[in-house]
């Protein structure tokens, strides 16, 4: 059943009029934040999605909100922010949670997360953006553009561990099945010791560093794959004799057909690297973030980051207008339609302005950019310029609007630091678009109280 609040907050009760004021009174920060909340507008996504007088009461509108936001504004776990709300009087009564009311345990918060859905938090983004142009807080003269990458919680892939977790969980999927046949089983089996051995034997080779290790760690690599194939093979046998009658069944069997798949797919990946096919469109590189993709974005620390793809735009007053998740490594020229139309959705009109690095160069961007509207567009091109394109890069507003975007890198400093967008706590495509919009909302409320405090 949803509720908006519980129903005793607005009660005065006993243990409220015993606790001082100053116990609980919020800073000023908070305090403009929880004036900002008040508006009924970011409730309504869920209420038109998820209403309904049936069941249990779950957690509050209102609460959920405060709470979510509270997590991201202090970079905060689901955990950590269930026993700092039990603990801290101020968030308790920001999250509008009553004293003799218990704080929502941390998987309720979860599944309630996962349940409302990347559409329903961007539409709250939407709505909060929407406000503050009502509030004249956010204007659209101006926009930048740039890209990063959102990393997903996994350990950095290779194809021989990918190979070892992929026999393991087969060997475990494989004992499930045995014991719903009503048959003893153990864990343990003459697969996983060999390929076990094979990663011990590999990581013994990468301490000597010479040429041929390479070699010959393509080699055990290649002998792994085989015993993967084996084990697949099994794998395929034994899903065959269980036929499922309960609900229980039929997820251990599905359990089984998709880890599988998922190994199947990294054996032929690890087959096409010993060819000598390295570049492999739509990589697999872990079994619990099966949407995550290698993205190679140049950096000198780190060559290729593994998660997802996302676009940032920010206005001139320093709010992120629009963001935009991608999964893989789509290429930036590809982007600049996409943010243009977001920035229509949400201001009516175009930008006036409107700046990008050299990535998002093509002839035909700039040409689409004004033809949406925009005035002044500055995309440094890459490579060697003519005389016409030097003297147009040289006026003073392709200059000041280039140094203008750098600002953008800072803004995404900042999301990645404060709001939780370097790594994605939760896995897949869907649930990094849920984490990287809650922390934009974040910021974005936190920008809004500094403008208006």
């Amino acid at each position: 059943m949803l509720i908006l609040d519980y129903p005793d907050w607005i009660q005065s009760t006993l243990s409220f009029q015993l606790i001082p004021k100053a116990a609980y009174e919020m800073t000023p920060e908070l305090s403009v934040v929880d004036k900002l909340l008040e508006d009924e507008t970011y409730e309504e996504p869920i209420i038109k999605r998820f209403n309904t007088l049936r069941g249990r009461p779950t957690v509050p509108v209102r609460v959920y909100i405060r709470m979510m936001f509270l997590k991201h504004y202090a970079g905060m776990s689901y955990e950590d922010l269930s026993v700092e709300v039990m603990r801290n009087l101020m968030y308790r009564f920001f999250c509008r949670i009553p004293f003799e009311q218990k704080v929502p345990d941390a998987t309720a918060l979860m599944k309630i997360t996962t349940k409302y859905g990347e559409a329903t938090i961007s539409e709250i983004n939407q709505r909060l953006l929407k406000s503050l142009v009502r509030k004249k807080l956010l204007t659209g003269r101006k926009v930048r553009v740039d890209t990063t990458v959102v990393e997903a919680n996994i350990l950095f892939p290779t194809d021989a561990g990918l190979l070892h977790e992929g026999v393991k969980k087969l060997a475990k999927a494989m004992t499930r099945i045995r014991k719903s046949c009503g048959e003893r089983a153990r864990y343990s089996t003459k697969q996983t010791r060999k390929i076990k051995e094979h990663m011990l034997s590999i990581s013994k080779l990468l301490h000597r560093r010479t040429e041929e290790t390479l070699h010959e760690v393509r080699e055990i690599t290649g002998k792994m794959a085989d015993i993967a194939r084996e084990v697949i093979e099994k794998a395929k046998t034994l899903g065959k004799r269980l036929i499922p009658e309960t609900n229980q069944e039929h997820k251990t069997i599905g359990n089984l057909y998709q880890t599988v798949k998922d190994v199947e797919r990294v054996v032929s990946q690890s087959d096409a690297v010993n060819r000598g096919i390295k570049h492999i469109k739509d990589r697999m590189v872990s079994y619990v973030d099966p949407d995550a993709r290698p993205i190679v974005k140049g950096k000198l620390g780190k060559k290729t980051e593994f998660g997802y793809k996302l676009q940032v735009q920010e206005t001139e007053n320093g709010f992120v207008s629009g963001y935009q998740l991608y999964q893989g490594n789509p290429c930036d020229k590809e982007l600049v339609e996409d943010s243009l139309k977001k920035h229509i959705e949400l201001f009516g009109k175009p930008p006036r302005e409107y700046a990008a690095d050299r990535g998002y160069y093509d002839k035909n961007n700039e040409s689409l950019a004004y033809e949406y509207g925009v005035k002044n567009v500055c995309i440094p091109k890459i490579g060697k310029k003519s005389k016409d394109r030097t003297k147009f890069e040289e006026k003073c507003t392709f200059k000041r609007l280039k140094k203008w975007r750098g600002g953008i890198e800072g803004r995404i400093s900042c999301l990645k630091r404060k709001f939780g967008l370097r790594r994605s706590m939760l896995r897949g495509y869907s649930k990094t678009n849920i984490w990287a919009g809650f922390g934009i909302f974040a910021h974005n409320l936190r920008k809004a109280a500094v403008m208006m405090g």
